[in-house]
């Protein structure tokens, strides 16, 4: 696997640990997540759609979903744990 192929891998299970951790926390709706704890609602949703993110942004989003850096990826990243989720979402 190439590294570009990897990180597209990685990031679209960024995205599915996100909004895992939303609906875990009662937001049905990623508009209202982003809305209620100040970020845009478009740029959120390509977060969950697995685009790129900062690192800033990152730890904000982490703050308001309430978890830290190490317990969100300790989970989710694993290539069984992707293969899981992906066909949990379909």
């Amino acid at each position: 696997m190439d590294n570009k192929s990897s990180s597209t891998i990685q990031l679209a299970n960024f995205g599915l640990r996100l909004r895992k951790l939303r609906k875990e926390r009662g937001y049905t709706n990623y508009e209202h997540f982003a809305y209620q704890n100040g970020f845009n609602r478009v740029q959120y949703g390509r977060y969950e759609n697995g685009a790129n993110i900062s690192f800033k942004t990152l730890v904000n989003l982490l703050a308001a979903l309430d978890i830290s850096l190490a317990a969100f990826f300790a989970e989710g990243f694993s290539e069984e744990e992707s293969e899981k989720e992906n066909q949990e979402d379909i």
